[in-house]
């Protein structure tokens, strides 16, 4: 017999207005039907469903019918527990439940490459692209009949050759632009350090190699630097710590310097990279971080 496993992850969440609202509204509806389920003495999700789910969808038109449902479930969770011994109550910013239909949550990289100069290639479409791969690929790896896995190996064929392509096109991106040394971070244990569910295998080294040979093509040298540090130094002044970084935001401690994090991290490698540039007569680097 296997029993369920469950993961708490702790994430600070924004306090937008936006997401204040929807826990009041939540929480309210929660309420209304512990209300209903109290009266009739009743926690089957199935009949809480039907007794309170067009009315709550009257009262409260804003809130997605997914959260309604999760609504619904934790009223049931709270009056089977109490068992009716006392009338249960939810906070107006008690805790929401959430679940996959519910809630996305994005980890790790939000930019595949960051350059100094202020340009960006986001990792958003690309990890749209890798999540139905992935979602493809649980379906296929579920079935598990002989044509499913022939399928699979197509898929990861297709895969492969797709982040090939935007690994081509970063490169492209990156070399183009109007300077002689170009300074990466080295990501050798990227593996060990950011990971994310989408883009966790995605081949940096591969990426690296391209840019690598098509910047020897145009005569342009390559330099891999050292990460330490360089998400935790500010930019602007050079002070280190830890702190200075929160999330995607980089705002130093010490001169209060503001700024998106991969770019001040960007522009340090940049900094970091001036004993190898003294070497060469190059103008001003471009960072890929």
């Amino acid at each position: 017999m296997l029993n369920n496993m469950y993961r708490t992850l702790k994430i600070k969440l924004d306090k937008s207005n936006e997401l204040i609202q929807t826990a009041k509204l939540w929480n309210a509806a929660c309420q209304d039907v512990m209300d209903y389920g109290f009266a009739a003495h009743d926690y089957n999700k199935t009949r809480l469903n039907k007794a309170t789910y067009k009315d709550l969808r009257d009262k409260y038109p804003t809130l997605p019918s997914a959260l309604h449902q999760t609504a619904r479930d934790q009223a049931s969770d709270m009056l089977k527990r109490l068992r009716f011994e006392k009338k249960p109550f939810k906070h107006p910013l008690g805790a929401v439940r959430f679940d996959i239909r519910t809630m996305k949550v994005f980890f790790g990289i939000n930019n595949i490459a960051v350059c100094s100069d202020n340009t960006f290639w986001k990792s958003g479409p690309v990890k749209a692209i890798k999540g139905r791969y992935q979602y493809l690929r649980s379906k296929l790896q579920s079935k598990g009949t002989r044509s499913a896995k022939r399928k699979l190996c197509e898929l990861s064929g297709r895969e492969r050759r797709f982040q090939r392509d935007v690994n081509h096109n970063i490169a492209n991106w990156i070399v183009s632009k109007p300077y002689d040394l170009i300074a990466l971070e080295d990501l050798t244990n990227i593996r060990n350090g950011k990971k994310n569910k989408k883009l966790g295998k995605w081949s940096f080294a591969e990426l690296r190699s391209i840019v690598e040979y098509k910047a020897a093509a145009i005569g342009k040298r390559v330099v891999a630097i050292e990460p330490r540090y360089t998400s935790r130094a500010c930019s602007k002044c050079g002070f280190q710590k830890r702190e200075n970084r929160n999330g995607r935001t980089f705002k130093c401690k010490s001169c209060g310097f503001q700024i998106d994090a991969d770019l001040n991290a960007s522009r340090n490698i940049a900094t970091f990279s001036r004993s190898d540039r003294s070497r060469l007569p190059v103008n001003q680097p471009i960072v890929a971080g």
